[in-house]
């Protein structure tokens, strides 16, 4: 080190070739010096883990630190730029983002969550081994997340070594970015990977020759389109949809697209698509096996880095069709076939829109705005229908639609959906049925909680496939409440809206001769029957139950202690507060806390 704590300059420095990585020229390095990588990172002044014994550099083949950077420029009086352009920081604003890189103080919780969230192999590199059989130079490129293809030796990159089943590039057994400062001089013909020991070997390097690992042939069509991809990544003109675009506009909209085949990519189009090779769709079909399978993880993501070379040579070709669209004529088809399949995903039971969490680029969204079915699909239906009399309002309509008619008449509208939930939607029909313009409003006539209507009208109405049969089934609800006889039930939530507890002296005398306590809880149970019964609400919405007044207990063991009520409620019990409840009806006044 010299008097300001840098390394001494080396006498001998392997010049990095035009494109290569970091690791890669670290490791001919140390070979040329006949080091360890270890020994090589030290001799460099690369910054380290402070809290490992081993080797780790910081942000290693990612992003040099400051001190990394200047500790590589006094060792091999290389320029910074030379230096940066062999890390994967190079693509920062392009094909990768690296917000949040530079925040101090949080150098590893960064590294995670960049390595989490970017399409990039940061610990390991996909190779050609046609192209490592010429030179040991592994390119940058290889270790984007939609590296597939060599466009010179039209083969897919190779993931694995066959030998020690890890990752290429992937260093040391649990320390991925840890560099060996023991006596194992790298063979930079072999895999170099590290082997854990065993009883029948002792631990030292994969002897795999990279020359040698197996390679699929792709058709031309496919190395083209991975050539078009790395023109892009290299500074190249992009266009989506014919219209010219930003590096980094084209990049989101490869990810949305690319999403958007591995959600809805049928087998008839992997089977057809031509550029395929075999191993890339039953790569791709495997995947989607397994997403379907999981339960959570990376794997249900279909938005997460593509798993292998393989894999993204398959989104690559799947996607191609929207992503390199001559004009937005093609795109918009191509989009359109996608939406919808989208759609119906969306309608089935407990599926949400599953592109919900994927930023759509704006390049990408005027067409995808066009795809999608709007959201008044099902209103739509109401509005273009000729006009009938009403002969209710919202005020005569409960919370939720009546149990019996709900499922006798529009269940079937609602496959997969919980009673209740159904029910609250029919109610909100109905209101919509009587004059409420939109679902809010409807949830404003009803006076009904407005993110349980919300959550009702978002997801439910995705599932009905026949909307003007739910319209027709949703009229013949209100004629039979019609024929019932209308009730005010607004009236009724008003004057039972401090109803939260029945008094000692109703409940005593028909739970005495029972042998029943009339406790505080018993009286608040009551009374959430009471308006329940009355206003034909979802009793977890009664005032008894308000969160305030319940402070020393769950709210499940509240749920639980009114079902159980509900459960034991004999005949004398019901019709006393049936009639305590008319009383109140009659003398709104009363509807307050009995003492």
């Amino acid at each position: 080190m010299d008097s300001r704590g840098l390394p001494r300059r080396l006498p001998s420095v392997p010049v990095p070739l035009e494109g290569e990585s970091f690791p890669s020229w670290l490791s001919r390095a140390a070979a040329d010096w006949q080091i360890t990588p270890g020994r090589a990172a030290q001799a460099l002044g690369l910054e380290c883990h402070p809290r490992y014994t081993g080797v780790r550099p910081l942000w290693f083949g990612t992003s040099l630190t400051r001190r990394s950077l200047q500790g590589v420029e006094a060792a091999t009086g290389l320029d910074a730029q030379v230096i940066e352009a062999m890390q994967l920081s190079r693509y920062a604003g392009t094909v990768l983002d690296f917000t949040g890189r530079e925040e101090a103080g949080r150098q590893e919780e960064n590294y995670f969550r960049l390595r989490n969230r970017e399409w990039a192999l940061f610990s390991s590199s996909r190779a050609c081994p046609k192209c490592l059989a010429t030179t040991p130079v592994w390119p940058l490129w290889w270790r984007l997340g939609m590296a597939a293809v060599c466009p010179e030796h039209r083969v897919l990159l190779v993931d694995t070594c066959p030998q020690c089943s890890a990752r290429l590039g992937f260093g040391y057994t649990g320390h991925p970015r840890g560099l060996t400062t023991r006596d194992l001089i790298l063979d930079l013909d072999l895999c170099n990977n590290r082997r854990p020991a065993s009883r029948r070997r002792k631990a030292g390097l994969c002897s795999q020759k990279l020359a040698a690992l197996p390679t699929v042939p792709v058709p031309a069509e496919l190395a083209d389109l991975q050539q078009r991809f790395l023109d892009i990544v290299g500074g190249g003109p992009a266009q989506v949809a014919g219209s010219p675009v930003t590096p980094a506009e084209f990049f989101a909209a490869m990810r949305f697209t690319a999403s958007v085949v591995r959600l809805v990519a049928t087998s008839d189009e992997i089977n057809s698509c031509a550029a395929l090779p075999v191993a890339a769709a039953q790569a791709f079909t495997t995947n989607q096996q397994e997403r379907l399978l999981a339960r959570g993880g990376r794997l249900s993501q279909f938005q997460a880095i593509p798993p292998s070379a393989a894999h993204a040579a398959a989104v690559l070709a799947l996607s191609a069709p929207a992503l390199f669209a001559p004009d937005r004529t093609t795109c918009q088809s191509v989009m359109t076939a996608w939406m919808d399949r989208t759609v119906a995903l969306r309608r089935t039971p407990g599926k949400s829109d599953p592109l919900r969490p994927i930023p759509r680029p704006a390049c990408l969204e005027p067409l995808v705005r066009a795809a999608v079915l709007p959201a008044s699909r099902v209103a739509g239906v109401l509005a273009n229908r000729p006009p009938t009399p009403i002969l209710f309002t919202a005020d005569h309509l409960p919370h939720l639609a009546d149990a019996d008619d709900y499922t006798e008449l529009i269940a079937r509208h609602l496959p997969g959906t919980a009673e209740m939930s159904g029910r609250r939607l029919a109610a909100l029909a109905l209101a919509r049925l009587a004059g409420a313009t939109s679902w809010q409003r409807a949830a404003t006539a009803l006076a009904m909680d407005s993110v349980k209507a919300f959550r009702a009208t978002n997801t439910l109405v995705q599932r009905i496939s026949d909307a003007g049969a739910f319209w027709r089934d949703i009229e013949r609800l209100g004629a039979r409440a019609i024929e019932r006889g209308l009730i005010d039930y607004a009236a009724r939530r008003r004057a039972l809206a401090e109803l939260t507890m029945v008094p000692h002296a109703v409940l005593f005398e028909v739970c005495h001769p029972l042998g029943r306590d009339v406790t505080e809880q018993r009286r608040r149970h009551a009374a959430a029957w009471t308006w329940q019964h009355f206003t034909g609400g979802d009793v977890r919405d009664a005032p008894a139950y308000a969160p305030d007044l319940w402070t020393a207990v769950s709210r499940s063991s509240v749920r639980e202690g009114g079902r159980r009520f509900s459960t034991w409620l004999p005949e004398p019990v019901s019709h006393q507060l049936t009639a305590y409840g008319q009383t109140l009806l009659d003398s709104p006044t009363q509807g307050k806390t009995g003492a």
